[in-house]
């Protein structure tokens, strides 16, 4: 599985093994596969091994109130933010970016989805009519569950998070989110969320998390 952070083109590297063995215990963490250097050197972000990490309030990242000239520079960059709105594109909630995957009508050039193909508009509705009924989770045990199908055709694995907070892939084997091209407000996006008991398929999050996207036919 890619991660992505909403409204970001660039994937970035997922779990070191899969949704079934990475799970372990009641928070399942996993390693996530580390990125490297032209030199093949692993790259380091502070305490972090395999990851380069940026405050947005970094000198140099944000460039007229946002960070996009800096991301498109920096593909492989993860931008982090501790105050609300936690965004890796801007620390002002004034200059947010809501279309930043598309406005609904037309997919734009940050759309990471192929010709033919995008980011669904709202999960609520584009994702599919999900119920507990038409999404069931692949089976009883809570912790090896792995993921849900989608009458019986699609497989939705649950790939957990990345989250920029704690610098950690987790919930990995035991939560789904799947990012949605729509804004949720002015501090969150829209996603598809599950785990074993519960389905919400508008469920909102910050936008400098990483989770997983799945394309649709236009």
């Amino acid at each position: 599985m890619w991660w992505y952070f909403f409204g970001r083109k660039d994937a970035f590297p997922g779990a070191d093994g899969s949704t079934i063995t990475q799970v372990t215990g009641a928070d399942p963490n996993a390693e996530i596969i580390s990125i490297y250097d032209s030199d093949g050197a692993t790259i380091s972000g502070g305490s972090i091994t395999g990851l380069r990490l940026e405050n947005v309030t970094t000198s140099g990242v944000l460039s007229g109130n946002t960070s996009q000239i800096y991301t498109i520079k920096n593909p492989m960059t993860f931008i982090y933010s501790t105050k609300v709105p936690k965004d890796w594109y801007t620390d002002d909630e004034t200059y947010q970016n809501d279309v930043l995957w598309g406005n609904g009508e037309k997919k734009s050039s940050y759309d990471p989805c192929p010709v033919g193909w995008r980011v669904p508009n709202n999960s609520s509705t584009t994702y599919g009519d999900f119920s507990m009924e038409t999404m069931p989770a692949s089976g009883s045990n809570y912790t090896v569950y792995a993921g849900r199908t989608y009458a019986n055709m699609s497989w939705f694995p649950a790939a957990g998070g990345l989250f920029l907070n704690s610098f950690s892939l987790s919930f990995v084997g035991d939560y789904g989110c799947y990012w949605s091209a729509s804004a949720g407000s002015t501090v969150s996006a829209k996603r598809l969320y599950f785990s074993y008991s519960t389905l919400n398929p508008s469920a909102t999050s910050y936008r400098m998390n990483g989770y997983v996207v799945r394309c649709i036919q236009k």
